[in-house]
C-alpha cells in the first residue's frame, strides 16, 4: 500500500507560533473571520502545502485508491481546533496527491498530537 509523508514547518520566532494558533485555529472561523482573509489563507496554504511537497522531492502523482490523510500537529490548540488547517491542506493536495477531496477519494481525516513539525501522511485506504 502506497503512502507519501511530509513535513509543514512551523513559523519560527518569537510570538510566531501562538500568532499561527490565533490565525488558523477553527476559532478564527468562529470569530468572523472575513472572507477576503480566508481567500489569502487558502492561497497561502496551497503555496506553502506545494512548496513542501516539491522541496521534499514528492512527486506529482494522483492515488489511484481512496486514502486516510493522517495530520500530526505540535501547538497549543485542541485537537479539534486543527479543522481550518486541514481542511486548507487537503484542498492544497487536490491534483497533486488526490483527485479529489470527496468520499470517493478521501474515505478519513485524522488528527493527532506528536513533537515537532506538522507532518502530513497520506495513505491507501
Amino acid at each position: 500500500m502506497r503512502t507519501i509523508r511530509f513535513t509543514i514547518p512551523y513559523p519560527t520566532g518569537k510570538g510566531q507560533k501562538a500568532k499561527f494558533c490565533r490565525d488558523y485555529g477553527l476559532n478564527a472561523i468562529y470569530s468572523g473571520k472575513f472572507w477576503a482573509k480566508r481567500n489569502r489563507d487558502k492561497d497561502y496554504w496551497h503555496w506553502m502545502v506545494l512548496n513542501c511537497l516539491r522541496q521534499q522531492r514528492i512527486k506529482k502523482e494522483i492515488f489511484s485508491k481512496p486514502v486516510s490523510i493522517t495530520f500530526y500537529w505540535d501547538d497549543g490548540l485542541d485537537v479539534d481546533n486543527h479543522a481550518y488547517m486541514g481542511k486548507l491542506i487537503v484542498d492544497a493536495l487536490k491534483g497533486y496527491l488526490i483527485e479529489n477531496d470527496g468520499k470517493r477519494y478521501v474515505r478519513e481525516v485524522v488528527h493527532r498530537f506528536h513533537e515537532g513539525d506538522i507532518v502530513v501522511e497520506v495513505g491507501e485506504v
